[in-house]
């Protein structure tokens, strides 16, 4: 959401523009464009009902960036006949990095003194790197990450386009050197055409990859920059091509860029959060900005100069970049500190606010520096280690904050490692499973596990031997007794199915149990939906070794509960199931399956990472909300019958109607669906305990 770009644009000769320009050398046109992108954007985010488009104001930006730094290096081309690359990059960092690097400094200063520590990791990681200018190539990560898709939007998320830019404008200049070079190596195209073919070769090769990474992976494709690249060139080839406003047609002029604005307000307007996008959907808004560009202000009164011209739209204009950036920490931080989401009220004072630091911001700090400052007279190579220091000065300041938030989810790990191996009465799931009612001990007074800083993290391992896309190949892992061993065990499903391994991994040797392990990220062991199920080459080959090779004394399987079936309803995911576990029934093993945990909401998460070791225990779900959906599981154990048996721990998250977010003073869930690994490990000692006994009593069908 790039809302930088070249102001320092060299015109033609006056005699020739087309384009009017304000005493400082900027387009009133432009100025308007960036004030409406800045505007849809943050409207969109404070009400993202009234503008649930809004977003594509990023766009916009993109494709202002592509025209104006093209046009600027293309002219001095034509006046100097090279590239000072060194200066740009200087002008760029003088224009961009000051607002930039304050305002994360700001946000990482009030994340260390007033967010939850529950947060601190992620928080800090993405501001260290947006200063790092990456925080688009994290964020896609995480998207596609199954561990990482749940994670809250962090203050600095917003910088994800200022990434996309600042790559931007790295690698733009080299390609257009490259590319002259080229050129002027070539008897048969002229230094300008091969500029022109460039552009023209990113559009269309950058557009069909945004295109595909739209239909494959769509909440990857939003953030990744080769499918954001085509946006750049669309500004960059019209600045080739048609560098100014033709001298007449004022008429037809004024008709596009009417057509311009209301592509670009119909964009704000209709498209919306589910809107398949970066995509088709994003030739709207970037074809509109094209149209506005290239209408320039046309003398005629079909054009919207009033409009366009309206002195609070061009202030508006010139504070878009501090106000972008402004705007964002505040909606996350705020609701985080008073445990409440945003009214109406409050969302007036963020956009008062957040002006009021945009003007201040553009006055004392962006101005300052890009105009008047020492850096202005210095070389470019003094700039350029000003600004590696700036932003080495900003990442120490929110690396800090990683170093202190990784310190106490080690002494976390160590606390609860040590609590956990001694067996300590009434913590975690003994607190309410154990046979001591009520379950007191002293010891644990004023304990919470893990600590909050910890909590995000605290997975113990489950996730070493993990298949993270759903097509990949079955991979598998093995634990415990390796040789002889007296029962082996398969565990099989989803990230909930992995979630136990912590909790058994302690229990294998003294069982003599060999586990293999078989998950993956969304896969669950039933009959694949179809040929076009992702998961179905990974769930064929585990079919086939469960039914045709080493049979298996048991196997575990669990899965999440589904989230759009209510409790009680027909789920065609419980016949799935019977008819995969079936056959390996028939062959003799055993499948015992574990039903889900509840799932929490956000705010219940908020309320343990607000209130801490005093108050956590006074955050709870009713059972109604907390188990409303449905768990295929029981039906499936029902529809199989001899041979299959459900462990059903549910007293060990819900008890007296409601479900506590802690219990015996382990916090039970680390995000809205899966438990801590802490917790796991109070919890399976029962789970085993269930097992045995069903073994116990099921002579015919005990393990040999």
């Amino acid at each position: 959401m790039s809302i930088s770009e070249a102001r320092e644009s060299a015109a033609p000769p006056a005699g020739r523009r087309a384009a009017r320009t304000t005493s400082s050398g900027v387009r009133p046109e432009i100025q308007a464009l960036r004030a409406i992108a800045v505007l849809a954007v943050v409207l969109f985010h404070l009400w993202p009902g009234a503008v649930p488009g809004g977003y594509v104001g990023v766009d916009v930006f993109f494709v202002i960036s592509g025209f104006l730094i093209t046009g600027h290096l293309a002219r001095e081309l034509a006046r100097t006949g090279r590239l000072d690359l060194p200066q740009f990059w200087a002008r760029r960092a003088r224009r961009l990095l000051p607002a930039s690097l304050l305002v994360m400094l700001v946000t990482a200063s009030v994340t260390y003194v007033a967010v939850p520590a529950a947060y601190w990791g992620q928080f800090f990681r993405e501001i260290t790197a947006s200063v790092l200018y990456v925080e688009n190539w994290l964020l896609a990560s995480d998207a596609v990450d199954y561990l990482g898709a749940e994670n809250l939007a962090s203050p600095a998320q917003h910088y994800w386009s200022l990434s996309v830019e600042e790559q931007f404008y790295l690698v733009w200049p080299l390609l257009l050197a490259a590319c002259i070079r080229a050129g002027r190596l070539s008897r048969r195209v002229s230094p300008l055409q091969a500029l022109r073919g460039l552009l023209a070769l990113l559009l269309v090769t950058s557009f069909a990859y945004s295109l595909w990474m739209t239909w494959t992976q769509p909440a990857a494709a939003y953030f990744v920059t080769p499918a954001r690249v085509w946006q750049f060139a669309a500004g960059g080839l019209l600045a080739l091509v048609v560098p100014e406003p033709p001298g007449g047609l004022h008429r037809l002029r004024g008709v596009v860029q009417w057509a311009g604005w209301a592509a670009i307000g119909s964009a704000v307007m209709l498209l919306g959060p589910t809107t398949p996008f970066p995509g088709y959907a994003a030739l709207l808004p970037v074809l509109g900005a094209l149209a506005v560009v290239w209408s320039g202000s046309p003398a005629t009164a079909l054009a919207p100069t009033a409009l366009v011209d309206a002195r609070p739209v061009q202030r508006l204009g010139d504070v878009s970049y501090s106000l972008y950036l402004w705007h964002w920490p505040p909606i996350v931080i705020i609701p985080l500190v008073v445990g409440q989401d945003l009214d109406h009220v409050t969302k007036v004072l963020i956009l008062a606010g957040t002006l009021v630091a945009a003007f201040a911001t553009k006055r004392w700090v962006e101005d300052p520096v890009r105009l008047r400052g020492p850096l202005v007279r210095s070389r470019p190579r003094v700039t350029l280690a000003a600004t590696l220091a700036a932003m080495a000065l900003v990442a120490l300041v929110s690396g800090s904050g990683q170093v202190v938030a990784n310190q106490r989810t080690a002494a976390s790990v160590e606390a609860a490692g040590n609590l956990v191996e001694r067996g300590t009465p009434c913590l975690g799931a003994d607190a309410v499973l154990g046979d001591d009612h009520p379950c007191e001990n002293p010891e644990l007074e004023g304990v919470l596990l893990p600590d909050l800083a910890a909590l995000a993290e605290d997975t113990g391992g489950a996730y070493a031997c993990y298949d993270q896309e759903p097509g990949a190949e079955l991979t598998s892992c093995t634990y415990g007794v390796t040789t002889d061993p007296a029962v082996t065990v398969a565990l099989v499903g989803d990230s909930h199915a992995a979630m136990l391994v912590p909790g058994l991994l302690p229990h294998l040797d003294g069982l003599g149990w060999r586990l293999d392990t078989y998950v993956g990220r969304g896969c669950v062991w039933a009959e694949p939906s179809g040929p076009d199920d992702q998961c179905a080459p990974r769930l064929d080959a585990m079919q086939e070794r469960l039914e045709h090779g080493e049979r298996y004394d048991l196997v575990l399987v669990t899965t999440r509960r589904s989230i759009d079936r209510p409790q009680g309803s027909a789920d065609p995911r419980a016949e799935a199931f019977a008819q995969a576990w079936r056959p390996v029934v028939d062959r003799g093993t055993r499948v015992v399956a574990l039903a889900d945990n509840p799932l929490v909401t956000e705010d219940a998460l908020q309320c343990v990472a607000r209130a801490g070791a005093p108050g956590a225990a006074g955050c709870e779900l009713g059972v109604d909300e907390a188990l409303g959906t449905n768990d295929p599981l029981p039906r499936a154990v029902e529809l199989v019958g001899d041979g299959a048996h459900l462990v059903d721990l549910t007293d060990a998250y819900c008890q007296d109607g409601t479900c506590p977010m802690v219990v015996g003073n382990v916090v039970v869930y680390r995000d809205v669906h899966h438990i801590t690994a802490t917790f796991s490990k109070t919890l399976v000692p029962f789970f085993l305990e269930d097992v045995a006994r069903w073994l116990a009593a099921d002579t015919a069908g005990a393990v040999p």
